[in-house]
């Protein structure tokens, strides 16, 4: 919610406290937490949802598409419980994945919320890409574990205008 100043100026609040994700699998939610002090996720689309194309007389024609794939970054520290539960997903899905058809135990999910704000990003149908890139030093680092989404939602927040309402 934005405070205006009296020189027409607004004040927003972005407050990371506020800031949830989910791990959705076998018909459970678990909070994660244990991620990396200033950039816990970062996520987008896989493709534009919509390009353009002129053509020699600059005419020209959107195009739209039906891909709602996406990928999300969980960057996490080493030792967290996150961090163990995205090395046991991963081995769940690549080491220990039977034989015969997919299952929903394959696959997981994601909500990340932010409950000031009403931001909320769904993500369905998830596998771990790999591995994240590991190190062995004496200072903080992080672990960034890459996570293909099948259907990525970006829901935004609803603007407080009454041209939007």
């Amino acid at each position: 919610m934005a405070i205006t100043l009296t020189n027409g100026k607004e004040v927003n609040l972005y407050s990371a406290r506020f800031l949830h994700i989910y791990l959705l699998w076998k018909n459970q939610s678990k909070e994660l937490g244990g991620f990396q002090n200033g950039e816990a996720f970062s996520s987008q689309r896989t493709n534009a949802d919509t390009t353009m194309q002129g053509d020699f007389h600059s005419n020209v024609m959107f195009f739209d598409t039906e891909d709602e794939t996406g990928t999300i970054t969980l960057n996490t520290y080493p030792g967290t419980s996150t961090t163990d539960i995205l090395f046991y997903m991963y081995h769940a899905q690549h080491d220990l994945m039977e034989e015969g058809p997919l299952t929903a135990d394959d696959l997981f999910g994601l909500n990340i919320v932010n409950s000031s704000t009403g931001e909320k990003i769904t993500a369905e149908g998830c596998r771990l890409a790999g591995l994240p890139a590991n190190q062995g030093n004496e200072a903080a680092y992080s672990l960034a574990w890459s996570v293909l989404v099948g259907y990525y939602q970006n829901d935004g927040n609803q603007p407080e205008d009454s041209m939007f309402s």
